[in-house]
C-alpha cells in the first residue's frame, strides 16, 4: 500500500509540473486565420494611406534601398563593432550544431580569417545573385547559448543577423584573409556572407538598374525564369526589379546574375502579374489583405533562417510592396519611423483602449521589447494583431521555464494563451506592450498622458485616418 501511495504522489507531482496543453492556443483555434474574414466588402477598396503620401514614402524607400551604391562608405559597421562582436563570443563561446561547446580554437580561427584589424580593405558596390544570409561571424556554423531548444538554444542561432533576397544592392566593405567571405552592408543591416552569393557592379550596371521604374514582388517563394526559360531566382515579397514593360499577361523585368569573373550581368525575364506588380502596390485594405495572407501561417524563422521570417522581418516585408521603409529590428521599427505613442506606464486595459481608439488597421505597429506586431483592427471589442511569433513563456509548478510553441505567423488577440494554466503572468503580451507606432510620412512624437490624452494629434493632411469605427464586425 505504501509503495502504491508513493507512486501516486510521484505521478501527481509529474502531472502538476507538466500539465498537458492543447496543440493550438485558443486564439489560433477560434479566430479565423484569414485576413479576409476581418475586412468588410464596404471598405476593401478604401485607401489606408493617401496616394500622395504613399508616393513620397515610396520615393524615400528607393533612395534608402539604393543608397549603398552611392555612399561607398560603411554606415552600419565599424572596426569597433566588429571587435565587440568577437569579444562577445569570446566571453560566451556557446554551443554548435552538435550540442558541443565551441572551443577557443574555433573562434580564434574565425578571428584570424576575418582580419578585422585591416577593416575596411575594400569598398565596392555589388548585388546579391541569390538569396543569402548575413552572419555575425564568417561561418555558417551556428552559436547557441544552451544545448536545449525553444528558449536560448535551437532555433535561436546567435550568429544569424538577417536573410537577404536575391538581387539586393550591397556594399562590399571587407574580405576575409582567404577571400571566401565578405563583410557587406545592405541598406538595413551588415554582416558576413559567402563571396559566391554576390557579383560586383560597375557604373553602367548601376545606371541601367536604377531606371526609376520598378516592379515589386507580391507572391512569396515562386520561381523567376529568364527569357530562355532558365531558373534565375526564387521570389521574396518586397523584392524590387527594374520594370521594362507590362502586358496583360506578363511583366518584363531585369534580373542580375554573375559571369565567370564574378561581375554582374543583366538578363531579361518575364513574370506573371499575379507575382509582380508596378511599384508601389496601392495601399488599399484589399491589397493589405492580399499581402498579409501571403505571409500568414509561415513558419517562424529567427533572423530569416530557412528562408522564413521572424517578427520584424514579417512586418518589414509586409510594408515593402507598398513602398514603406522599415528598419530591420523591432525596436528600430517602433522608434525610428512614423508616429510613436508611448504606452509604457499604462494599465493593460488602458493600453488596449488607446490602441482601439487610435490605431489604424494595417498601418500601426505594436511593440514590446523583443517583439513587434501589426495591429489589424478589432473583433468583439478586442484588438487583433498579426505577428510571427515563436512561443509564449510558461512556468510550471516545478518552476521550470518553457515555451508554448506557436512557431508561425498568426492572428491573435493581445492576450494569446490566456487560457493556459502555466502561462507566465509576467510575460503577458498586453501587459508588456511599450508603444504603438503609426506609420506615416512625417515622424512625430505623441505622448500619452496618464489620463489617456494625446498631446499631439495626427495632422489633418497626413493621410492617416482612423477607420476602426466601421472596418470590423
Amino acid at each position: 500500500m505504501k509503495i502504491k501511495f508513493s507512486y501516486f504522489i510521484v505521478l501527481l507531482l509529474f502531472i502538476s509540473c507538466c500539465p498537458n496543453t492543447p496543440e493550438l492556443i485558443k486564439d489560433e483555434a477560434e479566430l479565423p486565420q484569414n485576413h479576409t474574414s476581418y475586412v468588410t466588402e464596404v471598405v476593401k477598396e478604401d485607401f489606408i494611406l493617401a496616394r500622395e503620401d504613399q508616393a513620397r514614402m515610396n520615393e524615400d524607400y528607393n533612395k534608402t534601398y539604393f543608397s549603398v551604391w552611392h555612399n561607398l562608405q560603411p554606415v552600419h559597421s565599424s572596426p569597433e563593432k566588429l571587435s565587440w562582436i568577437f569579444n562577445k563570443f569570446t566571453l560566451s563561446p556557446g554551443y554548435g550544431e552538435n550540442k558541443k561547446k565551441h572551443t577557443a580554437a574555433w573562434l580564434k580561427k574565425l578571428q584570424q580569417s576575418a582580419s578585422v584589424e585591416n577593416y575596411p580593405n575594400t569598398l565596392k558596390p555589388a548585388i546579391t545573385t541569390r538569396s543569402t544570409n548575413l552572419r555575425m561571424l564568417p561561418t555558417n556554423s551556428p552559436h547557441f547559448y544552451s544545448r536545449e531548444g525553444n528558449a536560448s538554444g535551437w532555433p535561436f542561432d546567435n550568429l544569424q543577423i538577417s536573410s537577404v533576397a536575391a538581387n539586393t544592392p550591397i556594399l562590399i566593405c571587407h574580405l576575409s584573409a582567404d577571400k571566401s567571405w565578405a563583410l557587406v552592408e545592405t541598406s538595413f543591416a551588415f554582416g558576413w556572407l559567402p563571396v559566391e552569393d554576390y557579383a560586383l557592379v560597375d557604373e553602367d550596371f548601376i545606371k541601367t538598374w536604377e531606371s526609376g521604374r520598378y516592379a515589386v514582388i507580391v507572391k512569396d517563394k515562386t520561381s523567376i525564369f529568364d527569357v530562355e526559360g532558365n531558373f534565375s531566382l526564387r521570389t521574396s515579397i518586397g523584392q524590387i526589379f527594374p520594370l521594362i514593360g507590362a502586358e496583360a499577361d506578363k511583366r518584363e523585368i531585369l534580373i542580375a546574375s554573375a559571369d565567370k569573373n564574378n561581375r554582374a550581368i543583366i538578363k531579361h525575364g518575364f513574370v506573371s502579374p499575379q507575382i509582380i506588380v508596378s511599384q508601389p502596390l496601392t495601399f488599399t485594405y484589399a491589397n493589405a489583405v492580399k499581402i498579409a495572407n501571403e505571409l500568414i501561417d509561415e513558419p517562424y524563422g529567427w533572423g530569416g533562417l530557412y528562408g522564413n521570417r521572424d517578427c520584424s522581418a514579417m512586418t518589414r516585408d509586409f510594408f515593402a510592396p507598398f513602398g514603406i521603409w522599415l528598419p530591420r529590428h523591432s525596436e528600430d521599427q517602433a522608434k525610428k519611423v512614423g508616429t510613436y505613442i508611448d504606452l509604457e506606464n499604462l494599465e493593460p486595459e488602458q493600453k488596449e483602449k488607446i490602441i482601439l481608439e487610435q490605431g489604424i488597421p494595417y498601418l500601426s505597429l505594436l511593440w514590446r521589447k523583443g517583439h513587434v506586431m501589426l495591429y489589424i483592427g478589432a473583433k468583439d471589442n478586442k484588438a487583433l494583431i498579426f505577428h510571427n511569433v515563436w512561443g509564449l513563456k510558461t512556468v510550471d509548478l516545478c518552476g521550470r521555464e518553457e515555451r508554448k510553441i506557436i512557431g508561425k505567423a498568426v492572428i491573435t488577440t493581445l492576450c494569446p494563451g490566456a487560457e493556459l494554466p502555466c502561462l507566465d503572468p509576467e510575460g503577458s503580451l498586453l501587459k508588456n506592450i511599450s508603444a504603438m507606432t503609426i506609420l506615416g510620412p512625417v515622424k512625430q512624437n505623441r505622448q500619452i498622458q496618464p489620463d489617456g490624452a494625446i498631446s499631439q494629434a495626427v495632422p489633418e493632411n497626413s493621410g492617416l485616418r482612423n477607420r476602426s469605427v466601421y472596418l470590423y464586425n
